[in-house]
């Protein structure tokens, strides 16, 4: 067991030390709201041209290299993360809390896996809920006002490595999986947009069509009855909006049905490489299913036919997120997309040798991406279970030379 020494956060940190001033004119900003990150992933930064645009009054907060930025609301929804690189003229929302470590007692990446924690995060997430403001949130001062152990800083330095050291190959696993989605986006555009393989004409073989001419069936999912306790806990996953942000296959959701459950609405389920589509609220999300599923009513799936490639579909769809959009508004601003109109999209049909090539061709891409994803559950799982063992020094790290 490692030596620990108790501290009191606000003594070794700073909070929200340097904001943006009008003063300084700059001629753009790139914006990171809280809800733009999540577990240290961004997944978009806005930028802001003020030369015709007005700054937003939340974007205010400058950072620097191992800023951590934590969102003082919800903290249960891990907005949160740690700054390695920025893009010029940066700002953060006033929504997160920024947080400068003192190097000389404190590791930067050490703070941000401590804060990160579950237990902190729960802790965290319990003040919020009993705060007076309209939605659950914390103060800067709850964060500088927690009492937390840490050891010398050489092991400080060396838990944040075995810590970095899975993460980095999750971020590496990310990136190969993105370069290999647009590769099989490259090839359908040059297939399916350009017809460059066929002379850029479209060919007489192929058909106009719908949705409905690709699939076995249209299912709208449906939520089992959330009274039936027993309906859940179980293994098989249930799909819902949040669980198709970034990603291509959805391997792992929040809540999983049991058998009991599937059973209740077995014309619901969702064999592998069925196509999932959002359409209602947040519409023209794609995603493919990785084993049996069900989804909520928020999603129309595509079960496709067996002449008929699910990768062709995957990419299909996701050139569909304007009309699934525009179809679903109806002359409202919410989008709400039934089963029978999402069935009647019309699509181009191609020949059953051209899908079975690009079948072929895109397979080997598509099952990498799935074996990566299912990598980076595994490790992020390990990171997760190692991190309050490296944390209460109950795993000894003194030895370990890195």
């Amino acid at each position: 067991m490692q030596d620990l020494k108790k501290i009191r956060l606000g003594d070794v940190c700073k909070i929200n030390v340097d904001s943006y001033s009008t003063k300084e004119k700059w001629d753009f900003v790139n914006y990171l709201d809280t809800g733009n990150i999540t577990n240290n992933t961004i997944n978009s930064i806005q930028f802001i041209d003020l030369k015709n645009n007005k700054l937003p009054n939340r974007a205010k907060r400058k950072v620097k290299t191992d800023s951590i930025i934590y969102s003082t609301v919800r903290p249960n929804q891990r907005h949160f993360g740690i700054i390695k690189s920025q893009p010029e003229n940066f700002l953060v929302s006033t929504g997160f809390a920024v947080i400068e470590a003192d190097a000389g007692v404190l590791n930067a990446d050490f703070l941000y896996y401590l804060l990160t924690q579950d237990t902190i995060v729960e802790v965290l997430h319990s003040i919020a809920e009993q705060s007076t403001s309209a939605y659950p949130a914390i103060k800067p001062s709850d964060i500088e006002n927690l009492e937390i152990e840490i050891p010398d800083l050489s092991t400080q330095k060396k838990i944040a490595s075995i810590l970095n050291s899975l993460d980095r190959k999750i971020v590496k696993n990310t990136e190969i999986n993105n370069n290999l989605e647009q590769q099989a986006q490259t090839i359908y555009k040059s297939w399916f947009i350009d017809y460059e393989p066929f002379g850029g004409v479209l060919p007489e073989d192929w058909n106009n069509g719908t949705i409905v001419d690709l699939a076995q069936d249209v299912i709208c999912g449906k939520t089992p009855s959330t009274k039936q306790s027993e309906y859940y806990g179980g293994s098989t996953p249930f799909i819902t909006i949040p669980d198709m942000h970034g990603c291509v296959y959805n391997v792992k959701t929040e809540r999983y049905l049991s058998q009991k459950g599937v059973a209740s609405q077995p014309k619901k389920t969702l064999p592998p490489n069925s196509i999932c589509v959002s359409c209602i609220g947040t519409a023209g999300l794609v995603s493919l299913v990785s084993e049996e599923s069900q989804t909520n009513q928020q999603i129309n799936s595509i079960i496709p036919k067996k002449d008929i490639s699910a990768y062709y579909i995957y990419l299909l769809m996701q050139t569909q997120a304007e009309v699934i959009i525009k179809l679903g508004q109806s002359g409202s601003t919410i989008v709400n997309l039934n089963k029978t109109q999402f069935g009647k999209i019309p699509v181009i049909i191609p020949s059953k040798k051209v899908l079975y090539k690009f079948d072929t061709i895109c397979k080997p891409l598509f099952e990498m991406i799935l074996s990566n994803q299912k990598e980076n559950i595994e490790l992020a799982n390990l990171r997760d279970s190692l991190l309050p063992k490296l944390m209460s020094g109950e795993v000894d790290v003194s030895n370990i030379d890195l």
